[in-house]
């Protein structure tokens, strides 16, 4: 008789048709973002002051992208956000003459940079995936200040520009980053509020940065605005943010005001500190941005490789019965 018995199976193994495959841009976007990630670091370390210059054109290259992209899919009003601000106006350094008003230009920008716009990398869970045009350029909106303001100090490109220790950044100038913010806010108000009102009420399904957050309840700084608003009787109990109230934007600005003014205490530290804390924190925004990509490949890794199950192989042998 024949009898059948089962194995233990066998450990399954690569096959073509077990992968799904990355579309061609993918694997372009993967390659050619790699490759331009080396590139300016062979730049920046052989050739920091034109790698200066090179990001202050990047910047401003990636603000017309975004103001470009971002139209096209409804995302436009968020271009009018700070980063993007800081981003135009380091390109606008380039042509800037040299002396006092290029010396307190870059002052400003570099708290800027080096406060409220970088530390929107890890509060935002920026991630530079390398086959995501978006992503990388998301990040690069949030670190290239910070890189133009690390070679303009200990690198400057602006020969008449000085260095910290010769007075780069001065006491005197926290006045006018203070009012550079303010008046930021109050161009964003009257924009939003006076010159794009109707435009805004004809198309509720335009997205900005406040609208996403009152829109998104689960957000976490929706929950501290909505939280802390009924603790001081703002909101009632049953209230929630809405992107027509203006008690929910005045919450918004308040939350983005305090939060500048912590990273804005990073910056003047680095002036304190010097170069090597100037360093790390690139160092660490980078890292928290490589951090947060790993994830996303890890996670397709897995997506991508469907594993087989193991199944039971049937065998076949002769059992020879003794007579």
């Amino acid at each position: 008789k024949k009898k059948k018995k089962k194995s233990a199976g066998r450990p399954w193994v690569w096959r073509k048709e077990d992968v799904r495959r990355w579309s061609m841009n993918e694997r372009l976007l993967f390659v050619m973002g790699v490759m331009v990630l080396g590139s300016m670091a062979q730049l920046f370390t052989h050739e920091p002051q034109i790698f200066g210059m090179f990001c202050a054109v990047l910047a401003g290259l990636t603000v017309l992208e975004k103001a470009v992209s971002y139209y096209m899919k409804g995302w436009h009003l968020f271009v009018f956000d700070f980063c993007y601000w800081v981003n135009a106006a380091y390109a606008l350094t380039l042509f800037l003459p040299s002396g006092e008003l290029s010396r307190l230009f870059h002052a400003i920008l570099f708290v800027h940079a080096n406060g409220p716009v970088v530390f929107a990398i890890p509060i935002w869970n920026q991630s530079l995936v390398f086959h995501d045009a978006e992503r990388i350029l998301s990040v690069g909106v949030h670190y290239f200040p910070a890189l133009i303001s690390y070679c303009a100090v200990w690198f400057p490109y602006d020969k008449s520009s000085l260095s910290f220790a010769q007075g780069y950044l001065r006491v005197s100038d926290i006045g006018p980053v203070v009012l550079s913010y303010f008046a930021w806010q109050l161009v964003y108000l009257i924009i939003m509020h006076v010159l794009l009102r109707g435009y805004l009420r004809r198309n509720p399904e335009l997205l900005s940065s406040f609208r996403w957050i009152a829109r998104d309840s689960s957000n976490g700084i929706h929950q501290l605005i909505l939280n802390t608003g009924k603790k001081w009787g703002v909101f009632g109990p049953k209230e929630g943010l809405s992107d027509t109230d203006f008690r929910s934007e005045c919450g918004f600005m308040l939350i983005q005001l305090i939060y500048t003014l912590v990273t804005w205490s990073f910056a003047v530290l680095i002036v304190i500190l010097g170069k090597g804390a100037h360093s790390c924190l690139l160092l660490l925004m980078l890292a928290s941005s490589l951090w947060n990509a790993s994830a996303v490949y890890i996670e397709r890794s897995d997506d991508d490789v469907k594993a087989p199950k193991l199944k039971e192989v049937e065998v076949s042998t002769n059992d020879k019965k003794e007579d």
